[in-house]
């Protein structure tokens, strides 16, 4: 089964405790997600929560961040901001080929 072409927008981090961006491609549509600074620290490695920190793990843990986006591929989606949780996305785990991340 071919996994489709997935982008990442950059990071919002206006809430100031969780890091909100969308994901988008062609035939699967744009989703908003967001993920609390607590699961960007422990599951990304974000030394502490400051604004340099978050952004650089983000950054970093893009691979990871599209394995649980992709875990919501099949579920109906009607616009609501899903939370994400990074626990079993590790980083041992492979993309499919044809599977990418950019920041728009």
């Amino acid at each position: 089964m071919n996994q489709p072409m997935i982008w990442i927008t950059a990071p919002d981090l206006s809430q100031g405790s969780t890091v909100r961006f969308s994901a988008y491609g062609f035939g699967w549509g744009y989703r908003a997600f967001s993920v609390s600074y607590e699961a960007v620290c422990e599951s990304l490695g974000a030394a502490d929560s400051t604004e340099e920190q978050i952004r650089l793990a983000f950054q970093l843990g893009k691979r990871q961040i599209l394995r649980a986006v992709l875990q919501h591929e099949s579920l109906p989606y009607q616009g609501q901001r899903i939370a994400l949780s990074l626990e079993g996305t590790s980083h041992s785990m492979s993309l499919e080929a044809g599977q990418r991340t950019t920041d728009s």
